[in-house]
């Protein structure tokens, strides 16, 4: 079996975090507690950013939407090229926007806190409607929000990544 240099280097990091798993998990929860807050709190705090991405994204507010993101954040939207910081992300949106009403949300999610840093795996179901006519589309996604918490104590979203359920289509 070949490795690319990647695997290898992904392969390492994985073998890193389940060696410190358990001390990952006593920092997150002495972070959790040196801010005052319980897993509860953060897990909700993460929660209500979520939730107002997807109202911004559906209201189609772009100049709403930075306002859950750092300001370097990363979009790794699918079939697109990398995304990054506020102002990529609006005109990102702004054209998703003049192409499309989005309507749907989040259908679940899950968050794992560590520290300063929360990862959380989400899915969701979107309707894209073309503003200029023609059939809906239909989209299950899943994907991945890395929060990062910032020094007021609040959590913004410092990557993200998604995709859709759909296979390839194939010829």
């Amino acid at each position: 079996m070949r490795f690319h240099r990647g695997a290898a280097s992904l392969l390492g990091l994985a073998v890193l975090f389940v060696g410190c798993a358990p001390a990952a998990e006593e920092q997150a929860e002495a972070a959790v507690e040196e801010v005052g807050a319980t897993q509860e709190d953060v897990v909700a705090a993460i929660s209500q950013v979520r939730e107002r991405e997807i109202a911004s994204v559906m209201a189609g507010d772009v100049d709403e939407l930075p306002s859950g993101f750092t300001s370097d954040v990363v979009f790794m939207p699918p079939n697109a090229p990398l995304i990054t910081g506020h102002d990529a992300v609006k005109e990102w949106a702004a054209a998703m926007n003049e192409q499309f009403e989005i309507s749907g949300g989040y259908t679940d999610s899950e968050v794992t806190v560590a520290g300063d840093w929360a990862v959380e795996r989400y899915r969701g179901a979107f309707t894209f409607t073309p503003r200029a006519g023609g059939d809906a589309a239909e989209e299950t996604i899943k994907g991945i929000h890395i929060y990062q918490r910032q020094p007021d104590g609040s959590w913004l979203i410092a990557q993200d990544i998604w995709n859709s359920d759909a296979p390839l289509p194939l010829e």
